[in-house]
């Protein structure tokens, strides 16, 4: 009788796991079609000679990789990309974490800075990139070289010069993203239980000591969160070079080119999705081989 009020425990069983596949069925649906199937068309049409404007296909091979290795473009834009990468993860990560510790010891107004920090994350990226070509704009009319003239400098031809455009666009990619790492190495910080610090103090530690031996070995996860995140975005730019170099002498040129850029100007432009899937899946082996190297530097020990 009292099976029969509660149900048996196969019939439990059973009710649990419908009830899990009902949960989790809509989310692995949603990431294959969102991630897996994208990847593995991306895949297979590297190994063909697609192009939109020819409605036949024929699969031809590692032909597409192997012209990536004699293709001059390529080769500059994955060297801008990994540019980009060794300029833009450090940067973002050092300066997050060192304004966040900042923020964190008992800084009056805290809010107001994270807030001020904040703002440029959450402003899209399409009216950042054309405020900063406003800034980087020739002659006494950007704000950069006013400031330059100002100071008894001349005046420098930040999105023109193909040698320092690259470097400006880092510049405004850090700028708009520093306000995420310092709000989350921000909230890495406040995690760390007071005793910890109170004990530090009690035997003596300095703020250096506290900070290398206590604070940074307990958020090495966000560490290798933000390192995570800073390193994609970084590979993935896209919008603030192709924003900010339209108009300019540069903007044919490929001096400043990355590898999201050529993916868009193979596929969209020239129309040659063989060729540019074939970009596609080197850039996402590349991004898949940076995090495993970050996941083996950051692992705990």
């Amino acid at each position: 009788m009292l099976n029969a009020v509660i149900g048996a425990p196969g019939s439990i069983r059973r009710n649990k796991a419908y009830f899990i596949m009902a949960v989790f069925l809509p989310v692995v649906f949603l990431f294959l079609v969102i991630r897996v199937i994208p990847i593995v068309s991306t895949l297979a049409l590297s190994f063909t000679n697609y192009h939109m404007q020819r409605p036949v296909r024929r699969f031809v091979g590692l032909e597409n990789f192997i012209r990536l290795f004699g293709d001059d473009i390529f080769h500059t834009s994955f060297l801008n990309s990994l540019q980009f990468v060794l300029i833009a993860l450090p940067a973002e990560v050092i300066l997050g974490l060192a304004i966040a510790l900042m923020l964190n010891s008992q800084l009056r107004a805290e809010g107001y800075y994270q807030t001020l920090f904040f703002i440029p994350y959450i402003l899209p990226m399409v009216p950042a990139a054309i405020i900063w070509q406003w800034i980087y704009a020739p002659g006494t009319f950007g704000l950069a070289n006013f400031f330059l003239e100002k100071l008894g400098f001349q005046r420098v031809g930040w999105l023109i010069d193909s040698n320092i455009a690259l470097n400006a666009i880092i510049v405004m990619h850090v700028w708009k993203n520093l306000g995420f790492f310092v709000v989350v190495f921000l909230v890495g910080l406040k995690d760390i239980p007071p005793d910890f610090r109170d004990a530090a103090r009690v035997d003596g530690a300095t703020t250096w000591q506290r900070i290398w031996r206590i604070e940074l070995p307990i958020v090495r996860p966000v560490i290798l969160f933000a390192s995570v995140m800073a390193s994609i975005w970084s590979l993935s730019a896209f919008t603030e070079v192709y924003i900010m170099t339209q108009g300019t002498d540069v903007s044919t040129g490929v001096e400043i080119s990355v590898l999201v850029f050529q993916i868009y100007v193979e596929g969209f432009r020239y129309f040659r999705l063989g060729y540019s899937s074939a970009i596609c899946f080197v850039l996402f082996i590349v991004s898949m081989l940076l995090v495993l190297i970050q996941f083996r530097l950051f692992r705990e020990r």
